[in-house]
């Protein structure tokens, strides 16, 4: 018969400056972030119109955002409704066709120069560029108009802006027809 022979593990303390086994473990834990935006219209399996909801920031960036169905929320930013829907009441139904397009063209039109300030750096150059986006939010909270999608559509004649100075952007609404505005891109102070 051999003899059994029985090994005793010792456990050593972990070296000064090593990790702690909850640090490891919270190193490898997967992190999954998500974002929270706003829906512009209905989306299967996500919500309706107004609603808010967390989603991962990949499908904002290349699906929702680029098709209109949902804008950022920004911290500190009251939530705006779009222009009326027939899904904004049970008991009204409101179609494209009641919205007064022209109305809306006239106050545009009518509206000084916006002003959006940025911060410059080297002259005239900003941090950052002011998009179309940028634009649809200064309204809403300058002047309390709602220019989203599918209602109306802003564009910026160039693109993004990236610099100080004068600019002139384009509204068109959802009859067909649009109306252009200036814009000011002023240095933050």
């Amino acid at each position: 018969m051999i003899p059994r022979t029985t090994t005793l593990l010792r456990c050593q303390p972990l070296a000064s400056g090593s990790r702690s086994a909850t640090a490891i473990a919270r190193r490898n834990k997967s992190t999954h972030r998500t974002i929270q935006v706003q829906l512009t219209q209905h989306v299967e399996g996500l919500g309706e119109i107004g609603s808010v909801r967390s989603v991962n920031p990949g499908r904002m960036r290349n699906d929702l955002f680029p098709k209109g169905m949902a804008r950022y929320v920004v911290k500190g930013a009251p939530l705006t409704m779009p222009l009326p829907r027939a899904a904004t009441s049970t008991t009204s139904t409101t179609t494209s066709s009641e919205v007064d397009y022209g109305k809306i063209r006239s106050q545009i039109a009518s509206l000084t120069a916006l002003a959006l300030p940025r911060r410059a750096v080297r002259g005239t150059s900003i941090f950052g560029s002011v998009t179309s986006t940028d634009l649809v939010q200064a309204f809403q909270v300058a002047h309390g108009l709602n220019l989203v999608a599918p209602h109306a559509v802003v564009t910026i004649s160039g693109g993004k802006v990236k610099r100080l100075g004068e600019y002139t952007a384009n509204v068109m609404m959802k009859d067909g027809e649009g109306v252009d505005f200036k814009f000011k891109v002023v240095a933050q102070e």
